[in-house]
């Protein structure tokens, strides 16, 4: 008996001291996307954080800066485990979204309609990437506001289910009309009545498997009543997963986030709002594509959203062996996996999109990164994988 307690005592001690370090990181990790918040800046807008874009398809460590809504999306993943985090973490967080309260009105639509772009609208934005763009298409050329923005910033400001019911009922201006013709997608997808990727009457529709679920995942958190475009753009997700099309066509499903990893994350993170059985039946399925991939990624970042994916989705993930916190901090911040891409061959189609991607690859592909975002990727990985 006295051995028992002994071994238990020990154990307890063990995991104690486990939990103990890993609270000691994710505030350290807190502090540090705290600091990276823009105090003052002659580019970066006060309160965001800082973001970059690669000009050339080369990677995180040559780019340029660039304002865009990466701020949002950092709050919503801290947000969304809020409640496992401790009474002190939660502060560091309250600092956090307070400091950035004001950067939301910057990316508005200056119509007031509620909408928001990926860019900044409270001036002309200049075109980060390269010369020819604003050549041809002019210097005040943009991209019209889309659904993706617009759900990250409103849950991010905790709008009230009134609004979101407002632009609930604006979106459903902007399914598959007849009068577009949808771009990119393979042929067996462009029948389905699917939400486009972008609040444009006079700009192509477009899928992306990622918003879609992002667009859904707003529904189902303000417990909206589903429509028409709703179940079309639960379809779409339905066929991708069924047919496995959302591997082994990533990159024509889904143009703005082009990794099998980032698509099986974005599933997940509808998936564990509420059930939702059409997709809850292919879950064993999707775990099996997120083990594979895991098993055949040298990527830290990825390996842990499969891993938070994992676990959300209520299964046990493999174990990463983390290295010192000077060096993972580095290996998450420094990372080329891009959770954002601007994939202009999506604007084309069959032999076009062909020749363009052997001529023009570098010129026409980009990858959005913001360190702060990553680290709070791994604040969440943290929270989903404690002991």
């Amino acid at each position: 008996m006295k051995t028992i307690i002994i071994g238990t005592v020990l154990i307890f001690t063990y995991y104690t001291g486990l939990a103990s370090a890993d609270t000691a990181l994710i505030s350290s990790l807190l502090k540090r996307i705290e600091q990276q918040q823009v105090k003052e800046d002659p580019f970066f807008i006060k309160g965001s954080f800082p973001a970059y874009t690669d000009k050339y398809h080369i990677g995180y460590s040559e780019r340029i800066k660039d304002n865009n809504t990466s701020f949002c999306i950092v709050l919503n993943t801290l947000e969304s485990v809020r409640s496992k985090l401790t009474a002190s973490q939660q502060i560091i967080l309250d600092s956090i979204s307070s400091r950035a309260a004001g950067v939301f009105k910057k990316f508005e639509n200056k119509k007031g309609i509620g909408t928001y772009n990926f860019w900044r609208q409270d001036m002309e934005p200049k075109f980060p990437y390269n010369w020819w763009v604003p050549f041809f298409f002019g210097n005040n050329w943009h991209l019209p506001d889309d659904f993706d923005d617009t759900v990250w910033c409103l849950l991010a400001q905790h709008t009230d289910s009134s609004n979101a019911a407002r632009i609930h009922s604006l979106m459903q201006h902007y399914s598959n009309y007849p009068a577009h013709k949808i771009i990119g997608c393979p042929d067996e997808y462009k029948s389905i009545p699917a939400y486009s990727t972008w609040f444009g009457k006079n700009f192509p529709v477009f899928y992306d498997l990622c918003v879609a679920a992002n667009t859904l995942s707003f529904v189902q958190h303000f417990n909206l009543n589903w429509t028409k475009a709703d179940s079309a753009t639960l379809a779409l997700l339905v066929k991708a997963v069924k047919s496995k099309d959302y591997i082994n066509k990533y990159k024509d499903l889904s143009p703005y986030y082009e990794n099998k990893a980032v698509i099986i994350y974005h599933l997940v993170k509808l998936m564990s709002i509420k059930p939702i059985a059409e997709l809850d039946r292919y879950q064993s399925e999707i775990l099996k594509a997120a083990l594979e991939i895991f098993s055949k990624s040298n990527n830290i970042l990825e390996q842990m959203i499969l891993c938070t994916a994992m676990q959300k989705s209520g299964f046990s993930s493999p174990a990463i062996k983390l290295p010192a916190l000077d060096k993972l901090i580095s290996l998450t911040e420094h990372n080329d996996l891009a959770f954002f891409t601007g994939d202009m061959l999506g604007y084309f189609e069959g032999n076009t999109k062909k020749s363009l991607a052997f001529l023009f690859k570098k010129a026409l592909f980009y990858n959005q990164y913001c360190p702060a975002y990553n680290d709070a990727l791994l604040v969440e990985y943290l929270v989903w994988n404690k002991p």
